[in-house]
């Protein structure tokens, strides 16, 4: 049975205890409370080596360790709020409170997104709010001042008849302060399938000691709040559509997937389709890159993710590539461009690029074009095409391999009525290779 670590506050553990017998179905928890943020990083440093997986109470706690320690080398996973423990809420506050005016409820604001406009009309609309938390100046010492200072404004601001929160470790100030409130925790439901979730990527690194897979979901510029919402969601969505493959949290200014090498294989068809963008793309109203990284452990799989997710940044428009533990780079997927290339070529490459004056990458990108081809004939266009290069840089690639006796004019060949013939080159593969 897998050990696993639960960090959770003491508010946050009286709800978590509801599923422990399913847990310790599966697994050996030991429950680390802590009481303040500073207890958590201590509990962390002191334990977290002695478990297989790392289980966090919520989002934040998360954020927190994150943000101090960078990269969790163990599997890891945390309870968040889903947009039906929103809707059960309001529907238990309605039965339980008929009297209750929402106008005058204050929510935290949704990380996910909540459709309020559905159930309520414009003027019983409730309060939202989004507590002042910078994460990435924030001290764990001084994360709790800004947020009751915060809570004791919108209370103090009289608009507000009842608090709504997630952070449980606010319960004994709203008391001191006779703050009328009430904590949002997730469902039951909802922290068995994040459990599973977990149990899931421990089997899977069980299972593959070398079959770490990350992906990285973003956009080439900083997305809004509602960008940010919205692919969340729709990252929610896809994941239960492929039967919870993959586990998703945010990382800086992209979602994160764990997962294992041979889902991802069976996901895009042996690295040739990328299914997660093509869904985010018919579903989004605006553009996202998706970076697939692998390697022997999680931390060479995030490095190779990055890589693949700049790569697929470089591109005109929704990309996906994938950068393999052999250190090969796959894509653009779901595309008729897509070719497979190293970045660390041998050194026979090294010595031919010096002699013809072509970089060592864009030799292994024509072999690659070739290949895709199965074909050694190549024109100016159908290079700039695969390289995602203007015609007249490919040109100049092509004139240097004739130069240095790697590539021949085969014929012309007109394409339209105007302008010059194009040349067709036959590159001399065996040079290549």
């Amino acid at each position: 049975m897998y050990s696993i670590g639960v960090f959770t506050t003491e508010q946050s553990l009286r709800y978590i205890m509801r599923i422990d017998k399913e847990m310790r179905t599966y697994s050996n928890i030991t429950y680390l409370p802590y009481s303040s943020l500073e207890h958590l990083e201590f509990l962390y440093e002191k334990n977290a080596n002695q478990f297989d997986g790392l289980l966090f109470s919520g989002s934040y706690p998360y954020k927190i360790i994150v943000k101090k320690y960078n990269n969790l080398l163990k599997p890891f996973t945390y309870f968040n709020i889903t947009d039906r423990d929103y809707y059960k809420l309001i529907a238990r506050l309605a039965v339980q409170k008929p009297q209750l005016d929402f106008s005058r409820v204050y929510f935290d604001r949704p990380e996910i997104p909540v459709d309020f406009a559905s159930i309520f009309n414009k003027p019983d609309m409730p309060l939202l709010g989004t507590a002042p938390i910078d994460w990435e100046t924030i001290d764990a010492v001084e994360w709790y001042k800004p947020l009751r200072e915060y809570y004791r404004q919108v209370w103090d601001s009289g608009k507000a008849d009842l608090l709504v929160t997630r952070f449980g470790s606010m319960e004994e100030y709203f008391n001191q302060n006779q703050i009328r409130h009430e904590f949002l925790y997730p469902s039951a439901e909802s922290m068995i399938e994040t459990f599973r979730g977990l149990i899931m990527q421990l089997s899977a690194v069980a299972m593959h000691d070398s079959a770490a897979c990350i992906g990285l979901v973003g956009t080439a510029h900083a997305m809004t709040e509602a960008q940010r919402t919205a692919l969340s969601a729709q990252l929610q969505t896809c994941n239960k559509q492929f039967g919870m493959p993959f586990l998703i949290y945010e990382h800086g200014n992209h979602y994160e997937l764990t997962t294992n090498i041979a889902v991802l294989k069976e996901m895009s068809q042996q690295y040739t389709t990328c299914p997660v963008m093509t869904f985010l793309q018919n579903n989004l109203d605006f553009l996202v890159c998706v970076g697939w990284g692998c390697s022997n452990n999680v931390i060479d799989a995030h490095r190779n993710a990055q890589r693949a997710i700049k790569e697929a940044f470089l591109r005109k428009g929704s990309a996906a590539f994938i950068v393999t533990a052999d250190n090969v780079i796959i894509g653009p997927l779901s595309s008729v461009r897509r070719i497979s290339y190293t970045d660390s070529p041998n050194q026979h490459l090294s010595n031919l690029s010096k002699s013809l004056s072509v970089s060592p990458l864009y030799l292994s990108k024509i072999i690659s074009v070739l290949n895709q081809k199965g074909s050694d004939t190549l024109s100016a266009e159908e290079l700039a095409f695969f390289l995602n290069v203007t015609t007249r840089s490919a040109s100049r690639i092509l004139s240097k391999l004739e130069a240095g006796g790697a590539a021949t004019v085969q014929y012309n060949r007109q394409l339209n009525l105007r302008g010059r013939p194009a040349k067709i080159y036959k590159i001399l593969f065996q040079k290549l290779t």
